[in-house]
């Protein structure tokens, strides 16, 4: 019996132990099923000014969140791409990335994401209020002092002469064919007649509190109606005047060519130019009988692109529409004389650029109007740039996609019936802008400890569910914003490592550090490479900027020497402050003022603590794939970074 029992057990074992081995690898595969996606906390370090306290962010995908203090005081979300990002924090800035992966469930990173895009559309929706209720403001105290004029978007491409464009009067023959001789005219005058009947009647916001959980509700602005009417109007108009283009609105590539560089047209270039610009005609013969309310600017546009893209043909060379937006940031020539090697740098990389997307968009079928508009863009940027190193001229810089719009003015000749009476409804709309500029000031304050960039991100993050269980469950943690001095980035950064479910943890080092590495790896006397590059005299990676501040060793990757060389820097910025004691009559005391921010950010290093790191104008890492392709001319000249 006993014998028997034995050989059953036996014979028992192995499945027994095989169905054991399964659950034991479907409970592991479950669990790494359970958090296949992670979001990254990021604590970026220190650097001198607002950011002297570090910053926080956090990535999911390839966007990235994190909040800034902007000049108008709003304490705001920003979307950055990932690339985008790390140029300017952990380059441009010189600033480490410290990077904890957070596992999270699919739906858990969903419902994350989807709370924090919401927090930034409701953001963006209020500040477009804010705008509507300056632009109404503004267009009815110039309607007040006798100002007839508005500015619209495209307008400014067109010349104001009387001598017609053979282009546009192909346009408009077009036009006439297809919609009768007197369509133009009789579009004009019912734009006429519907901007007559447009009521001043301005819905503002009520006196209700705003909150940044929902989106306010809509809002009638008399500036945007009658800039819809006048776009329509000026776009019929340049049709039916046959209007041409403003010379220094266009951009003769060709005349910019270097050695080796295409100056004309090949025939696949001529080919889908001609292609695109029948399509550009047919555009403009659909959109004055499309239903889109807006077809006034694409209007527009069309016929200043096809008149470009016709010069470009009759001519044979690459003629493109200037796309800098009116606001674009002016660079004066005596800033670009500072750094010279950043400017040649500059006008190289963008002329490559350049060449490689018309070189990419005419191997295409077609050329589209994204890729025409990527040409006006980096054609354009490329041209600017030449433009200030020949001439030794200022250049215009902007952030983002460029799309042709100079704007110009447009007359509101034909009088509203309802134009009277204006001086109350100004006041009425000036007293509402007012009121809701300060409910944003209350809905998006800044505060160093109760509200930053630390508690906001943190309160998103937990708010994205419904209870303090959700999200432990969520993250396998909870931190409530403030407490345990989490309003601090670094010590966030720090209990967010320990208390929740983190995947892994990595640390991208500065642009200064990465290089200097790479040099350890690639020259065989490392003293060499350390007495070269442990000091900003000799450094072959990073040379002084005005507003880094005067130091003379770098302590951001030194630890127990840092408070002897922080005893130097000290030293080294007391000279500059005595010395500008000297100055003080020619310079206003700017040198004495230079030295003494700089002994302020020396002091914490003999304490073992560590905030300047310097930073650069510009850096190009070939070996860095991610940040590559980024245009650098306006960050180079415009990175904003608060904190």
């Amino acid at each position: 019996m006993i014998s028997f029992l034995y050989h059953c057990a036996h014979r028992l074992s192995v499945p027994i132990m095989l169905f054991l081995c399964l659950l034991m690898a479907t409970d592991a595969s479950g669990g790494s099923n359970r958090f296949p996606q992670s979001i990254q906390f990021i604590y970026i370090d220190s650097n001198i000014g607002n950011s002297s306290g570090g910053h926080t962010a956090l990535r999911l995908g390839d966007m990235v969140y994190h909040f800034q203090v902007f000049p108008d005081g709003f304490f705001r979300i920003v979307r950055d791409r990932w690339s985008y990002f790390r140029y300017i924090y952990n380059d441009l800035e010189n600033r480490t990335l410290n990077v904890a992966h957070i596992s999270v469930s699919a739906k858990n990173f969903g419902l994350i994401q989807h709370h924090l895009n919401r927090y930034y559309l409701i953001q963006e929706a209020h500040m477009e209020r804010l705008e509507a209720l300056q632009a109404d403001e503004k267009l009815l105290s110039d309607l007040v002092l006798c100002k007839n004029d508005i500015m619209v978007k495209g307008v400014g491409l067109f010349s104001q002469e009387t001598e017609q464009s053979s282009s546009v009067q192909t346009l408009r023959s077009a036009v006439v064919l297809a919609h009768g001789k007197d369509f133009l005219k009789n579009g004009i005058q019912n734009l006429d007649q519907e901007l007559a009947n447009i009521p001043i009647d301005v819905t503002v916001p009520g006196t209700s509190k705003i909150s940044n959980t929902a989106y306010p509700p809509t809002m009638v602005s008399i500036f945007n109606q009658y800039q819809r009417n006048r776009l329509k109007r000026a776009a019929l108009s340049m049709i039916q005047e046959a209007r041409p283009l403003r010379n220094d609105g266009l951009r003769d590539i060709s005349a910019i060519a270097q050695p080796g560089d295409p100056s004309k047209l090949n025939v696949n270039e001529q080919m889908l130019l001609k292609v695109y610009a029948r399509g550009l005609m047919a555009t403009v013969v659909r959109l004055p009988v499309s239903k889109r309310p807006d077809w006034g600017y694409p209007l527009l546009l069309a016929v200043a692109r096809y008149q470009a893209v016709r010069r470009s043909l009759d001519e044979n060379r690459m003629v493109l529409l200037d796309a800098f937006p009116a606001d674009a940031q002016i660079v004066l020539e005596r800033n670009l004389r500072e750094d010279p090697v950043v400017m040649a740098e500059l006008v190289d990389r963008s002329r490559r650029t350049y060449l490689d997307i018309r070189r990419e968009s005419f191997t295409k079928s077609a050329l589209d109007e994204r890729n025409y508009n990527l040409l006006e863009e980096s054609g354009g940027r490329y041209a600017e740039l030449e433009k200030g190193q020949r001439m030794r001229a200022s250049v215009r810089v902007a952030h983002g996609r460029l799309i042709p719009s100079k704007p110009g003015p447009v007359s509101l000749a034909v009088k509203p019936v309802c134009w009277t009476n204006i001086t109350p409804r100004l006041a009425y709309v000036r007293l509402a802008r007012k009121t809701y500029q300060q409910q944003l000031k209350t809905c998006y304050p800044y505060d160093l400890i109760n509200r930053n960039c630390a508690t906001e991100l943190l309160r998103i993050i937990n708010d994205s569910f419904e209870s303090m269980e959700e999200v432990k469950h969520a993250l396998g943690g909870y931190i409530r914003p403030g407490e345990f001095f989490s309003h601090i980035p670094f010590r966030l950064y720090g209990l967010i490592s320990r208390r929740f479910r983190i995947k892994q943890t990595e640390v991208l080092p500065s642009y200064r550090k990465r290089m200097v590495a790479r040099m350890y790896t690639t020259e065989t006397n490392a003293t060499a490479v350390y007495l070269r590059e442990f000091n900003t005299l000799s450094s072959s990676v990073y040379k002084p900027l005005p507003g880094d501040s005067p130091f003379l060793f770098f302590t951001d990757d030194v630890v127990w020497p840092r408070p002897l060389y922080g005893a130097v820097n000290t030293v080294y910025t007391g000279l500059f402050s005595a010395l500008g004691l000297l100055t003080l009559p020619m310079d206003q005391g700017a040198l004495a003022q230079k030295g003494l921010r700089g002994m302020l950010f020396s002091f914490p290093e003999l304490f073992f603590f560590n905030i300047r790191k310097g930073s650069f104008n510009y850096v190009s890492d070939r070996d860095d794939p991610q940040t590559n392709a980024l245009e650098r001319s306006a960050p180079a000249f415009n990175r904003y970074v608060s904190p």
